[in-house]
């Protein structure tokens, strides 16, 4: 018995890692595309990367910069509300540039980007909630 729960977590943790670094992977084998010859410059996917960029600093400003200017100001975060942004958003924006403009190389580059500075996004969400047993490890 204690196998097959230790199986179950081990498939919910492998999906969500697939799930959430689906982007990164799609990003680098777009590298990888463009580095062997595959080079494609198509604009609406530089408009949905830097759309998303956009969506990635403001989630930044919004985890990092504005609690700590916050409690520069204030003291504490006491009584003031949380703002996260726009979560996912971001990633799916970066994963819609990164279909569109498979092999060129702007694209990727600030599609990588964008995926490191977006808080909100899948990446991270896994990256938070890998030690919450509640959430992956549960067998309900």
């Amino acid at each position: 018995m204690g196998t097959e729960k230790q199986s179950k977590k081990r498939s919910r943790r492998s999906i969500g890692v697939f799930l959430c670094f689906s982007p990164v992977v799609l990003l680098v084998c777009s590298l990888i595309g463009a580095f062997t010859g595959r080079k494609r410059h198509p604009f609406a996917a530089v408009g949905f990367m830097i759309s998303a960029m956009f969506i990635a600093v403001a989630n930044f400003y919004f985890s990092f910069i504005r609690p700590w200017l916050l409690i520069r100001r204030h003291g504490s975060l006491d009584g003031i509300p949380h703002v996260s942004g726009a979560p996912i958003v971001g990633t799916l924006l970066v994963l819609l540039g990164g279909v569109f403009g498979f092999g060129a190389i702007c694209t990727s580059l600030i599609g990588i980007l964008a995926l490191t500075l977006e808080t909100g996004g899948a990446p991270w969400f896994l990256i938070a909630t890998w030690r919450d047993a509640s959430l992956w490890d549960s067998s309900k």
